[in-house]
């Protein structure tokens, strides 16, 4: 009896410690090697995530200074002038400039021809030209767009046979069927870019005489504007001084900014000249603000047929309203008879109020996981008067993929939007074989003015994409397979255990 109560206690023993060992064996966690998938992307993404290990950045400007920041050289700026072929006469001109020509009227229409040539590069060789007609009160024109883009050509002098390149400006006027008789001027802008893209503005006066008009006693002396004489009788018609054309420096105007008008005078009489001439500024806004001493100039004398420059320096002040302006010109003088004349013209020109937009950019974290998605907030913050329109951010590297731009919108001035956008990180494609590591790229907010002029700023960054790394897909069932095998073993042994306690407790 001693003998098995002695041998069951040995197979308690022995299966006891069997059981320790099993016990130890399923508690220590199994560690599989990891395997590297370089190319496999999930199907959905992680959880979005704000990186907050923060990279260095660098901010550019788009300036027309280099993005490596080396310093801009400045080049000399190739001057530009256009001026009327005046000694010529072309397809539809009766007579050339310098022999009086007058723009045709009939069929209810006036053809105005300014053969233009250019002393300097034109960018492109074309040239955008448009006429102002004035007030629509009493004007015997039919108001329309008639701005024209007219390009360099080579064309034929009537008398000659010559050819010569130049910009023929044609404009065709429709005239009302309400329209008066009289002399109305007429005064072409024409705008330009330089080789070097700086943009240019001049202006051209021009006068069209109406005779097929209604008429009347009024409308009879007042043929000639603001012509004033004594005389009843001429043997010959009056000199008559007027704006012939204008340049601006710079072409576009911004406010804040000293620009000059050179106003070209021309003496019409091919006979008689002219003396005491005193000429009168003015404008029309007090926001453009006469440089000079005296906002009257005085000359003694112009010959017949005489063109001279006068030069005008101006300042657009800071609170100027966007938008189209005139400086007046009012001329008072004396034929070699002493009557007395007079004559005006204007001059006119654009105002722009300079952009100025700042954007907040996000950071970006100094690594990124490959397989993450995460999101990066933008704003931008109008700081100026003029509306900026179609504000948005870009985003360009290799290796993150945005799903598009970060649209802002329009911002008026004193005003601020917001805009995110999301950013996958996956491996990279421009490099040699290396899919992920260091990468670089630009954050771009981009806007417009409202003639659609584009600016842009840049801010440059730096991330390193990390690999992607995943279990093994296989690591489970193996893991799944080990484990129920131990536990049928102890299954076994508990059951070979309650066996023999059974029995032996039969047997006592």
């Amino acid at each position: 009896m001693n003998r098995i109560h002695n041998m069951r206690n040995r197979m308690l023993a022995s299966a006891g410690m069997f059981l320790a060992v099993f016990l130890f064996a399923v508690t220590v966690p199994h560690v599989v090697p990891a395997q590297t998938i370089p190319e496999t992307q999930p199907e959905s993404t992680s959880a979005e995530t704000q990186p907050s290990s923060e990279a260095s950045t660098e901010v550019s400007t788009e300036t027309g200074t280099k993005a490596s920041g080396e310093a801009s050289r400045e080049e000399p700026v190739e001057s530009l002038y256009f001026r009327i072929d005046d000694s010529h006469r072309y397809e539809g001109m009766s007579s050339s400039y310098r022999d009086g020509y007058l723009p045709e009227v009939s069929n209810g229409r006036a053809i105005l021809i300014l053969p233009l040539r250019a002393d300097g590069e034109v960018s492109g060789r074309r040239i955008t030209a448009s006429p102002e007609l004035g007030g629509t009160e009493n004007s015997p024109f039919v108001f329309r767009n008639y701005q024209q883009t007219v390009e360099e050509q080579t064309l034929r002098v009537e008398d000659s046979g010559e050819e010569i390149p130049l910009y023929p400006v044609r404009f065709e006027l429709e005239l009302s069927p309400e329209r008066r008789n009289g002399v109305y001027p007429v005064m072409v802008t024409v705008n330009a870019k330089g080789a070097d893209g700086t943009p240019f503005t001049q202006t051209f006066n021009s006068y069209i005489t109406i005779t097929d008009g209604k008429s009347n006693e009024e409308e009879r002396e007042a043929e000639v504007p603001e012509l004033s004489t004594e005389a009843e009788t001429r043997p010959e018609s009056l000199p008559l001084l007027y704006v012939e054309n204008s340049t601006l420096t710079p072409g576009e105007i911004s406010a804040g900014e000293e620009f000059v008008v050179k106003a070209s005078l021309r003496n019409t009489s091919k006979t008689q000249n002219i003396r005491k001439i005193v000429i009168s500024v003015s404008t029309e806004s007090d926001e453009i603000t006469l440089l000079e001493q005296s906002n009257t100039i005085y000359w003694e004398r112009m010959k017949a047929g005489e063109n001279r420059e006068l030069p005008l320096h101006f300042r657009a002040e800071q609170a100027i309203p966007v938008g189209k302006y005139h400086i007046r010109l009012e001329m008072s003088y004396d034929n070699e008879e002493a009557v007395s004349m007079s004559s005006s013209g204007d001059i006119a020109f654009s105002v722009t109020q300079p952009m100025r937009i700042q954007g907040e950019f996000p950071t970006i974290a100094s690594s990124v996981n490959a397989g993450d998605t995460f999101t990066l907030a933008f704003q931008a913050v109008n700081l100026g008067r003029s509306a900026a329109y179609n504000v948005r951010f870009e985003l360009e590297a290799d290796g993150l993929s945005p799903n598009g731009s970060a649209y802002v919108g329009n911002l008026e001035g004193g005003t601020a939007g917001q805009a995110e956008m999301k950013v996958f990180a996956g491996a990279k494609e421009n490099t040699d074989g290396e899919r992920y590591g260091s990468t670089s790229g630009t954050m771009t907010m981009i806007y417009e003015d409202e003639n659609g002029k584009e600016y842009r700023e840049e801010v440059y960054f730096k991330t390193d994409i990390q690999e992607l790394v995943i279990r093994a897909a296989s690591a489970e069932p193996e893991e799944k397979t080990n484990t129920s095998w131990w536990w049928l073993a102890a299954g076994v042994v508990l059951l070979a255990i309650i066996g023999l306690v059974a029995a032996g407790r039969r047997r006592r």
